[in-house]
């Protein structure tokens, strides 16, 4: 299985849409449609439902036993196939394969005995499976080659299922018998998961969304779609707060109290929409391993963890292993995935051309004050910084290589500030036709027009523009077509920043002369002058915009 290149097999595939089906009849059409008892006089009367309602019901529970089914099968069969993967490997690899095929294969044969003869019989031994698998899952993820982010990612969200396992299990010593009958004990675990939960699922984009993370955030899809989901959950809890809250408690098992507070409602429904767009972003990805990732984060929540019927523990333990396959994977194959459209250049041209570009600032500066450091980092990726200061603007300049290759120019002058925050203003180079979809700048309110045609027709302008016109006279503007390509964007009083993504919706060889470094492998001191103009340009823009603290501003201080 650890080698199939798909998503999921169309075993796989089966489960999730029944898992889909059997939440929108059974645990919203059915339970939701249920007509409670009416007690007169102390008993109960009976009530004969209508055939269409006895119809739906057996449709829920035949979709209920199926997915119990589903879920014992697909768990056999990746038992079977991580024992009989071979022997061969290092011992941790062959444990690894053990503990995931023992695992499984527990998790498979009590669901399996709880399906057909009596949940209630083997409850215990239901939790202990779980448990073994999330264990065995988190063990997977930290071992060997690892993503750290989608480790982090892949650990939070089995937490609340090892919170709902053990406390469940340790009952006995950890609650009195009168606060096990009063319900105390599960009023405490299901608080705990629900932290657990919101927790996972705040986390869940920054650990979890396809790389690089910067690209993620500016996809349409993903954002619409949770934003949907927070729409429209607001809405019903506007229109009829008790039957959503209810609702909820059906679909997904939080036994949340209709009486609680509207501000902790607000951060659950927050997660929810955090955790929709992370599912939406991962299913939709390039990579497989990625989109792996997603489908087992989705079949997490669909699973609930009310945990009352063994369909419930399958889907998680499916979900779970899910999730272990895609972190293992997803590192690899997004880096075999990214093909850099600029030229490597060699390391000696590379350090000549951030010579002659230190050389070149000092010249400008005239005291010296110009630092440069190189960082590689995992694999073939290298950073290259620069920090000066320029007409009292301290100025940090980033070209970030891959595999040799020139992907981003990122120059910040002021205070670090977080590219993903609304910015006051922004302009984007409008690309050249073939070139490619260069990243969106961050978000800045409406399209405005300058009132200069040559900078309208050369940039696309958003936010306030008396902010812009401040910052942008004439001259600058002028400049800024001749010389910007890319986006530049402005937070008032704190920052400005100029990214530019090289041959993706820009040119080739915009600000840094990449071509010629590739193929003459050399540099001199006039590649760096467009750059040098570049960082002139920005920091006198900024100067004009920026705070004047009295201390200095440290750079990568949290505004």
């Amino acid at each position: 299985m650890e080698r199939d290149r798909r998503s999921v097999s169309p075993l796989e595939l089966i489960l999730i849409g029944a898992v889909v089906a059997e939440v929108a009849f059974g645990r919203l059409l059915v339970r939701g449609l249920e007509k409670k008892p009416v007690f007169i006089k102390g008993e109960a009367q009976k009530l004969v439902p209508p055939t269409w309602f006895v119809a739906l019901d057996y449709v829920a529970l035949f979709l209920l036993y199926f997915v119990a089914l589903l879920g014992v099968v697909a768990l056999v069969l990746r038992a079977r196939a991580r024992w009989g993967g071979g022997g061969g490997g290092v011992v941790v690899a062959r444990l690894d394969r053990g503990l995931d095929g023992a695992t499984a294969a527990a998790m498979a044969v009590v669901a399996a005995f709880a399906t057909v003869v009596d949940p209630g019989s083997v409850e215990t031994a239901l939790h202990l499976a779980l448990g073994a698998v999330a264990l065995a899952t988190i063990g997977r993820v930290w071992g060997g080659r690892r993503d750290l982010g989608a480790a982090i990612g892949v650990t939070l969200a089995a937490l609340p299922i090892l919170v709902y396992c053990g406390a469940s299990l340790l009952q006995p010593w950890l609650w009195s018998e009168d606060e096990l009958l009063g319900g105390q004990a599960r009023i405490a675990i299901g608080k705990a998961v629900r932290n657990a939960l919101v927790l996972a699922a705040i986390a869940s984009p920054y650990c979890l969304a396809p790389r690089p993370f910067s690209r993620a955030l500016t996809r349409v899809l993903p954002f619409a779609i949770a934003l949907v989901v927070a729409g429209v959950g607001a809405t019903l809890l506007r229109i009829d707060y008790v039957a959503t809250v209810k609702a909820a408690n059906r679909v997904l098992g939080l036994d949340l109290r209709v009486d609680a507070p509207q501000d902790q409602l607000a951060l659950y429904l927050l997660a929810f929409a955090t955790i929709t767009w992370t599912v939406t972003a991962c299913v939709t990805a390039a990579s497989p391993a990625r989109r792996r990732l997603g489908l087992g984060l989705g079949l997490l929540v669909l699973a609930g963890y009310a945990f009352t019927w063994p369909a419930a523990f399958v889907t998680a333990a499916v979900g779970l292993t899910f999730l272990a396959d895609g972190a293992r994977r997803v590192r690899d194959e997004e880096r075999a995935a990214f093909v850099p459209v600029t030229p490597p250049i060699e390391d000696d041209a590379w350090q000549g051309f951030v010579g002659h570009l230190v050389a070149a600032l000092r010249a400008k500066v005239g005291d010296g004050a110009v630092s440069a450091v190189s960082v590689r980092g995992e694999g073939e990726h290298t950073s290259t910084v620069v920090v000066t200061e320029r007409h009292g603007v301290p100025v940090r300049l980033r070209v970030e290589r891959m595999a040799r290759a020139v992907v981003v120019v990122d120059l910040v002058c002021g205070r670090e500030v977080d590219a993903s925050r609304g910015a006051t203003w922004s302009v984007v180079a409008r690309g050249a036709l073939g070139a490619g979809s260069h990243p969106e700048p961050p978000a800045a309110g409406p399209l405005v027009r300058a009132g200069d045609s040559p900078f309208d027709e050369r940039f696309r302008c958003r936010g306030d523009r008396e902010a812009l016109l401040r910052l942008l006279d004439d001259g600058r503007r002028a400049r800024a077509a001749a010389s910007l390509d890319g986006w530049l964007a402005y937070w008032e009083g704190q920052s400005l920043r100029h990214r530019v993504f090289p041959g993706q919706g820009a040119p080739l060889d915009a600000p840094i002369p990449l071509s010629a470094l590739a193929f003459e492998r050399r540099s001199t001191p006039d590649s760096v002058e467009r750059l040098v103009m570049l960082v002139e340009l920005c920091a006198e823009i900024a100067a004009t915009g920026l705070v004047d603290d009295d201390a200095p501003v440290a750079l990568g201080e949290p505004s």
